[in-house]
């Protein structure tokens, strides 16, 4: 069986779906009052549990569904459908799940948030993930995103090869940018996530997206969709942060170029088997390019970059708290509740400084005196 971390923070956790037009459709998870009495949602029923069904035989030939998603699907979670609003304005997070995924991947993250008073909006990036209506219709990833991927992961390969060769990287990504399809792809889904948060700023549909305050507004996501978010926050000028949860960032917007606003990166330690399929043994960050100034590169305190020992890309989703996952594809020898919890507290942390702007407990040792003395004549 696969249990949900239990929120830590004071406040029940709501979740209901919203469609804003035909075009957005959503999920929100947001702090509710305590005793809320509908019982908590099972992780993924009907339509919503046949997509992820289909999703593991799709992508994951070799995975068996009854003791892998399956067992996710079937999960209690943390989130009472439809409850009530918690009384207030609260802080708003618009999240994008990664390629051909599902805006409820992150759900321990989102209830994590959502009970420490966040509203969390998770968004279907329409053609490149799958989702349910609550009318039981469903959407699926499409031919147009799909052939993006190929052509993606078909370059991937030799930015692997390029290992720790700077200038072979530096040279991948300006022909990426120069004849790849997924350049377009990741300004849609840009363009998605600041259309979620516009909506949110309209008119109050309903006492959720009243309570939204558009004034600590924050982009998350992961994969594709944390390149989407890094680049959504800086180009919304309302927003004040993002997360990355281990995303290449694929737009040139930030390519040698500060960023406006902070960012947590966290990115996956362990290597994929693909990574050494040339037989070798380079580690290199893939977002070493980006966020800063060449010159500058990695100085600004507020652009915060973390590798979470013994994970895999995957294990920053919730499919890390499949039982066994070591022996599933992309997934890591770390525990994936105990990477779950690391997720949450290092994003709920971030947020807190760079969003609520509230005093950490922690503070930055500055030794910039020393670069000062380094350089003296």
């Amino acid at each position: 069986m696969i249990r949900l971390p239990t929120p830590t923070g004071t406040h029940a956790v709501g979740v209901r779906d919203l469609e804003f037009g035909s075009q957005l459709l959503t999920r929100a998870w947001y702090p509710a009052p305590a005793g809320t009495a509908t019982p908590p949602r099972a992780y993924a029923v009907g339509p919503e549990r046949e997509l992820l069904l289909a999703w593991t035989a799709r992508r994951n030939p070799g995975w068996d569904a009854a003791t892998s998603t399956a067992l996710l699907a079937d999960a209690t979670t943390n989130s009472h459908a439809d409850a009530p609003v918690l009384p207030g304005r609260h802080p708003v997070i618009v999240f994008s799940h990664g390629a051909d995924l599902y805006p409820a991947q992150n759900t321990a993250l989102m209830e994590e948030l959502a009970s420490h008073g966040f509203v969390v909006v998770s968004v279907l990036q329409r053609g490149g993930g799958f989702a349910a209506r609550p009318d039981g219709s469903t959407l699926d990833t499409g031919q147009t995103f799909l052939s993006a991927a190929a052509d993606l992961f078909a370059r991937i390969e030799g930015f692997m090869r390029a290992g720790n060769d700077i200038d072979a990287r530096f040279a991948w990504f300006n022909e990426l940018w120069a004849t790849g399809e997924v350049v377009a792809v990741a300004r849609d889904w840009r363009d998605r996530m600041i259309a979620v948060a516009d909506a949110l700023e309209g008119s109050p549909a309903d006492d959720l997206v009243a309570a939204c305050d558009l004034s600590r507004l924050a982009y998350a996501g992961m994969s594709f969709g944390g390149s989407a978010a890094v680049s959504a926050a800086h180009a919304d000028p309302r927003a004040r942060a993002a997360v990355n949860l281990d995303g290449v960032h694929y737009g040139s917007d930030l390519f040698g170029r500060p960023a406006r606003v902070p960012i947590l990166a966290l990115s996956a330690d362990q290597a994929n088997v693909a990574d050494y399929r040339e037989g070798g043994t380079d580690r290199y960050y893939y977002n070493d390019f980006f966020y800063e100034d060449f010159a500058g590169m990695g100085l600004r305190e507020d652009i915060v970059r973390i590798k979470i020992k013994g994970t895999m890309h995957r294990d920053f989703t919730d499919l890390t708290l499949i039982p066994g996952k070591r022996h599933l594809d992309r997934l890591g020898s770390a525990d994936g509740e105990r990477v779950t919890r690391l997720v949450s507290r290092f994003t709920l942390e971030f947020l807190r400084r760079f969003v609520l702007k509230e005093e950490p407990e922690w503070e930055v040792t500055d030794v910039s005196h020393i670069r000062a003395w380094a350089r003296r004549p």
